[in-house]
């Protein structure tokens, strides 16, 4: 049986229009990041020198070792949720969800989803709290890791009141379960900043 190609670009993703939302498990973390370093890959030069009916064979085989009708599933479960862009905004809008549920709800500045790679970075910035920075970074990165399952890393911006650098921080996703939201006010100057790879620390 011939493969079906999807032609992926950098700028948008072709809708299979036949598959239904909801018809597929919930696109994951490897989902999204297989389905973007095929982006990545039909875009390779070498690829496009193919003939169009080897390149997703070819693909599968030598990045994924895969078979073809097995890449072509995860392709179309992300198609089935709007493709790059669709699978990004649902992410973004379950995380602003999750981030509206704290306490910090009006200081949030901004929240975007970065596909441009297959490592999906997920950037927060909101207004901090001087002396409590440590603490709302860990509980900004709980709650967007519980609400985003696509995010491979989740990079926090701190900025005063002026629009300041307060703390500039990027935290793994999987590291974000390692937090506690019962025990943020105690560990998290002593335990969870740890888990952070801070860039600027508060003045």
């Amino acid at each position: 049986m011939k493969s079906r190609i999807l032609s992926i670009t950098l700028g948008a993703a072709l809708f299979v229009a036949s598959i239904p939302s909801g018809a597929f498990a919930a696109v994951t973390r490897d989902d999204f990041k297989t389905y973007l370093e095929t982006r990545d890959a039909l875009e390779d030069g070498r690829v496009q020198a193919m003939p169009e009916a080897r390149r997703l064979p070819e693909i599968a085989r030598r990045n994924f070792k895969l078979k073809a009708e097995a890449l072509q599933a995860i392709l179309d479960k992300v198609e089935a949720e709007g493709g790059e862009k669709g699978v990004a905004d649902q992410a973004k809008k379950a995380i602003e969800a999750a981030l509206a549920a704290t306490g910090l709800q009006e200081r949030i500045q901004e929240v975007r989803v970065d596909t441009s790679s297959p490592h999906v970075v997920t950037y927060i910035k909101w207004e901090g709290t001087p002396d409590k920075l440590d603490q709302e970074a860990a509980l900004l990165a709980l709650k967007a890791g519980e609400a985003s399952a696509v995010s491979s890393t989740f990079y926090l911006w701190a900025v005063d009141a002026k629009g300041a650098d307060l703390f500039r921080a990027k935290i793994g996703a999987d590291r974000t379960r390692n937090i506690r939201e019962d025990r943020i006010e105690d560990w998290a100057t002593t335990r969870y900043v740890r888990l952070f790879e801070i860039e600027r620390l508060p003045n």
